[in-house]
């Protein structure tokens, strides 16, 4: 262990202040019983091409975890489209597996997770305050390990994708991570020390009503017993100081083509997104996800300014408040909510707009004459 933590200190010395790019090498090596030689994690890297220009603060980054059987590569492919303004990181677990229960690894992935996210707090060109985890499946499930055993403050925002918590993470109306080594023929696959998850956190679940993998409603499956995932949401909310009814069924709000509901409590920063992706996400649930990690795109030249793709939200630090980049002179804007309400704003120098409305998220129309050039997810913090 000694021998581990100065590893660590040694590589944090030697890339602190330094820039990550994508030639950056983050690769960890570890031991544990199945691996006593070591086993080196690798780690896939995106940063966006912004012509050598660093975003006030420094870049906001992704972790992305795969699910079982995939890697780092494929997560960087999917994602980089849709968290298009983020550095995305993302290692590949060992034998292609995170090491929740029954897995055949038994890698020690949450020190390892916990180790890479100090690395990347270290450089220059990273804001290590806006550390988000995305994790997928057997991904979504080490990331709510996470969100239950990690204690980082810089890491801000957790996304659960079709995996929500499951019995061993959450019982006995407490959360739980193990003591030791994860084992199916343990109670509780050996998650028998109590924990409290820092509130600091805003946390979204995704999960599908058709999932033929994960039961929406809770159930036995790959070695775990699943919560509710409304219940399981509700649960963080409880946590996090809510103390009303669970939001549930048709209390869910609809939005966007393909249909999902929205079940929020935006107090205290968890949402929940019901679907029909059966076990992944379709075009509405990746704009969410984008929305709620309050992704954007950089400005693009002045000769790209006849694109719409130049428009660009900004979210400012006054809450209920954006601003919008590149926006035409002629340009008329409007924010509806997820019912397709006209929303009352507020417009002020430099393209910056309030919103009077409660916390949730919106949509910003953008129009110039006879033509709907634009429409971006926003979401509101009231």
């Amino acid at each position: 262990m000694q021998s581990r933590l100065l590893f660590i200190f040694m590589l944090c010395r030697t890339l602190y202040g330094q820039e990550l790019s994508n030639s950056t090498n983050l690769d960890q090596s570890y031991t544990w019983a199945q691996e006593p030689i070591g086993y080196d994690f690798p780690v896939a890297l995106y940063v966006p091409d912004n012509g050598g220009l660093v975003p006030e603060g420094g870049y906001p980054v992704c972790i992305l975890l795969h699910g079982g059987g995939g890697n780092g590569d494929q997560m960087i492919n999917q994602f980089s489209n849709v968290l298009s303004c983020h550095i995305l990181v993302a290692p590949t677990g060992y034998q292609n597996s995170w090491n929740i229960c029954q897995e055949n690894s038994d890698a020690p992935d949450t020190e390892f997770i916990g180790s890479l996210i100090d690395t990347l707090q270290t450089f220059a060109n990273i804001n290590p305050d806006k550390i988000r985890i995305l994790g997928s499946s057997n991904g979504a499930a080490l990331t709510n390990r996470l969100f239950i055993e990690n204690d980082n403050v810089g890491v801000d925002r957790i996304v659960a994708l079709v995996s929500q918590l499951n019995t061993s993470q959450y019982h006995d109306t407490s959360f739980y991570k193990p003591s030791g080594s994860t084992d199916a023929a343990l109670p509780n696959c050996g998650y028998n020390t109590t924990a409290n998850p820092i509130t600091s956190r805003a946390y979204l679940s995704i999960c599908n009503d058709n999932d033929p993998s994960i039961p929406y409603n809770g159930g036995a499956s790959v070695g775990v017993e699943f919560i509710p995932a409304e219940e399981a949401a509700y649960l963080i909310a409880q946590y996090k100081g809510y103390s009303g009814s669970m939001i549930s069924g048709m209390m869910g709000n609809p939005l966007g083509v393909p249909l999902i509901f929205e079940y929020a409590y935006p107090e205290q920063e968890v949402y929940h997104i019901r679907g029909n992706a059966f076990h992944g996400a379709n075009e509405s649930q990746l704009e969410y996800v984008k929305a709620f990690f309050e992704d954007c795109t950089f400005p693009l030249t002045s000769e790209d300014l006849a694109n719409s793709d130049a428009i660009q939200l900004i979210n400012n630090t006054q809450a209920s408040s954006f601003s919008l980049t590149n926006l035409p002179e002629q340009a008329e804007v409007s924010v509806i909510n997820a019912s397709g309400q006209s929303c009352k704003i507020h417009r002020h120098q430099q393209n910056s707009f309030t919103i009077e409305e409660a916390a949730g998220i919106y949509y910003i129309q953008i129009l110039v004459p006879k033509q709907k050039v634009k429409i971006i997810p926003y979401l509101n913090k009231k």
